[in-house]
């Protein structure tokens, strides 16, 4: 195994006259035996240098000019991100042209690394760290997240119990503010991902096992630990410590009796191959803080591990529960049945003990207790089949589903299959919500139930008199999904979007609730499929352009060139009173309204111009078919037949411009939601209008790329028991993540 480089190195330089003594200049924490570690930040030696430099003829004095840091050191090893010297580095001399090596490390036993100002090795307890983790029961009632790492080689094993190889993609920032990065495969840059883990988990890897768990505790909660202390060597007076405070207090099982009612450690003394457990109780809310576990030996005392206690300022999150039913029948009698489903399946406590708790939130359910009351009409949206199945809201298809008995809810003892071990399926007919007309063979058109439920809810509410305004929404709907892999669904953005839609099929489901309000509170999918391959892609290209060239190898314009959205923006801000006639865009529905009425007021002007031009030629030339004018219109001068034909193709375009857009108008004043997206009709804009449009657009594509940016570790599907995975066992929340919910209540 390769040597690491102590303090008293002796190296070489190509154009030195004598070895150098390297000096250690840039740490004063890290031992090997009881010489400070070199990183690759290293500069000086100790005078004479090497002597002379053979730069010139005579050689003169040498002064060692190190600008780069050591090239070939440990990747894996950091240190406030310097990386260790080994046997191998070599540094440039920028003085000289040199190249300097090393040909004595002066690591002269194993190697046996120590944290903290000490003079020589100790002699009893050598290598010692302390390890927290959660105890075999828990469930969720506390956000915890942790990495294990290999204390000998410090390899990075597993992330959150996830072994490493399961990391399929990582985000790769940019050199610059700048540059998106990219979400690379690991196999392309390994070093970069070990590198972005433990810059993530604020690991101390410098050959010793330091580890810190994040923690999120809420005010007044206690939580047990495991607490299993390693070392090397021969325990006498050695005792491990952690010193609470007036916001957190811990207790070491079978502690110390402490000073007095005010002393805040605990402390034990370290027994070899024992089984501890750690208590913590939070008393008041706090910022991020750290607390570290101390090794007091032979040496005194040193770190040998800690805890991230994570901000954990209660957050509330208001929801109304609604029922989505028909109106045939008794939609009063359907929608008690939805929610009596919810409160027996412990939804509510489900999301305040076991999982939304993690991120601090408290969520609370504005109607739960009037669920129970015997009309519940104020907290239903009951629609018309006949009008909803015209809007292609509603349908009936055939579906494939297990052949059971509809009284029993057993399979047919001649539909089970014993080698399956499962219900063979039967085709049946089902009544659906349509979530994408292309599940009735149309085209492919999202319905966005959720928008649309609570639009009509929201009509319904207004012409009682009882408006809601105030907090999110959650749809339960009596009927399925068109959609079969469709149990329930929310949204990343907008930023302003709390609702989320669960379906007949899911309604008892728990960890389906926390995985849709973790979409709604910001938060991607944990993996890298397709369809978040595609959004990245389209949302990089309309940023950054698609770099193909502007015109065809024949000097056609090429289609499928995209530049980036800036040059865009600056090309349209220049151009003024150009139009431009679009087919596509992207924007909020209140943005394109007013764009859109603004151009119009510029339409109307223009016909009303050429109007008022084409009636004066008409009047003062009446019977002057022939004459030669003096023209208005662009021209210098033309006859009356063609200046006549100028003003009538003006007020034609014009108009026409006016009645596309009039249309485009109608249609978005029919849309329930605000939120930005791809619009699809006829829209003719100023350039000038267009351009306030891209910009927003441009915030649009920052926002895909800034949501899969969040998860910069994508697993592959199914391997964690992440909430945003899709798993059967969904259970925890990375710390990055539980941050990120916690920053989106800024927007709520």
């Amino acid at each position: 195994m390769a040597k690491y480089i102590c303090n008293g190195a002796q190296c070489k330089c190509t154009l030195g006259t004598e070895d150098g003594t390297l000096e250690v200049k840039s740490q004063t924490k890290i031992f090997i035996q009881d010489k400070l570690m070199a990183t690759e930040n290293e500069k000086t030696f100790v005078f004479p240098n090497f002597t002379s430099c053979k730069i010139q003829n005579p050689p003169i004095p040498c002064q060692p000019a190190i600008e780069a840091p050591w090239s070939s050191t440990k990747n894996n090893v950091l240190q406030s991100e310097h990386k260790g010297l080994l046997e191998a580095s070599t540094a440039f001399c920028t003085f000289g042209q040199g190249e300097i090596s090393i040909i004595d490390s002066k690591q002269t036993q194993t190697k046996n690394v120590i944290f903290g100002d000490y003079s020589s090795e100790p002699k009893e307890i050598s290598k010692v760290y302390a390890k927290v983790r959660t105890l075999e029961t828990y469930n969720g009632e506390f956000g915890f997240d942790w990495v294990d790492v290999d204390p000998e080689t410090m390899e990075i094993q597993k992330i959150q119990g996830v072994p490493f190889e399961k990391v399929e993609y990582f985000y790769k920032k940019g050199n610059t503010a700048q540059d998106l990065g990219n979400i690379i495969p690991i196999g392309e840059d390994k070093p970069g991902a070990i590198k972005a883990i433990q810059k993530n988990y604020g690991l101390i890897n410098f050959d010793n096992h330091f580890e810190m768990p994040f923690v999120l505790l809420k005010p007044g909660e206690p939580v047990t630990l495991s607490l299993e202390v390693f070392f090397e060597g021969e325990s006498q007076d050695d005792y491990i410590s952690i010193t609470g405070d007036e916001y957190y207090s811990f207790k070491i099982d079978g502690e110390e009796e402490r000073k007095d009612e005010n002393d805040k450690t605990t402390k034990k003394k370290i027994v070899a191959n024992e089984q501890l457990q750690l208590t913590i109780k939070c008393s008041k809310e706090s910022l991020d803080k750290k607390y570290f576990f101390l090794h007091t030996g032979a040496k005194g005392p040193r770190e040998i591990g800690g805890l991230n206690m994570m901000k954990n300022k209660v957050l509330k999150l208001k929801f109304r529960v609604i029922a989505l039913v028909s109106n045939e029948g008794n939609p009063n009698e359907k929608a008690k049945a939805l929610f009596k489903k919810f409160k027996n399946a412990g939804i509510k406590e489900y999301l305040n003990n076991n999982s939304l708790n993690q991120a601090g939130y408290a969520v609370e359910i504005e109607n739960f207790e009037a669920m129970d009351a015997s009309k519940v009409d104020d907290y239903f949206y009951a629609f018309d089949k006949e009008d909803w199945t015209r809007k292609k809201y509603f349908a009936s298809i055939i579906k494939q589903k297990p052949d059971v008995d509809p009284v029993t809810g057993n399979c047919r003892i001649e539909s089970w299959d014993p080698i399956k071990k499962e219900c063979n399926k039967k085709p049946v007919i089902t009544e659906v919500i349509v979530d994408d007309q292309k599940d009735l063979g149309l085209p492919d058109k999202a319905n966005e139930m959720d928008e649309i439920t609570i639009s009509e809810y929201k009509k319904k509410l207004r012409n009682k008199g009882k408006p809601f305004n105030e907090g999110g929404i959650i749809i339960l709907s009596d009927f399925e999904s068109s959609d079969e892999k469709t149990g329930a669904y929310s949204r990343t953005s907008p930023l302003n979007h709390y609702a989320l839609i669960v379906y007949s099929t899911n309604t008892n489901n728990k960890d389906t609730y926390s995985h849709e309000i973790g979409h709604m509170l910001g938060l991607p999918h944990l993996f890298y499929d397709s369809k978040e391959k595609e959004e990245y892609k389209v949302a990089r290209e309309n940023i950054l352009g698609n770099g193909l060239p502007v015109n065809n190898p024949d000097g056609t314009k090429n289609e499928k060139f995209i530049p980036p959205i800036e040059t865009k923006i600056l090309k349209l801000q220049s151009e003024t009173n150009k139009i431009y006639s679009l087919t596509t865009i992207i924007g909020k529905k209140s943005t394109l309204i007013e764009k859109i009425t603004k151009t119009n007021i510029y339409f109307q002007y223009k016909t009303s111009y050429y109007t008022r031009l084409k009636t004066n030629v008409e009047r003062e030339y009446k019977g002057q078919p022939g004459s030669t004018i003096v023209a208005g219109t662009g021209k210098n001068t033309q006859t009356k037949d063609q200046y006549l034909s100028v003003c009538k193709n003006e007020i034609d375009k014009n108009t026409s411009y006016l009645q596309e857009n009039t249309s485009t108008l109608q249609i978005l004043n029919s849309i329930h939601t605000d939120k930005i997206q791809l619009h699809k009709y006829k829209i003719n804009l100023k350039a000038s209008d267009y351009s306030l449009v891209l910009i927003e657009t441009k915030k649009y594509y920052y926002s895909v790329i800034d949501q899969i940016h969040s998860n910069y570790l994508l697993f592959k599907q199914g391997s964690t028991k992440n909430i945003m995975d899709y798993h059967n066992s969904r259970l925890v929340y990375f710390h990055n993540q539980i941050k990120i919910m916690r920053d989106d209540i800024e927007n709520y």
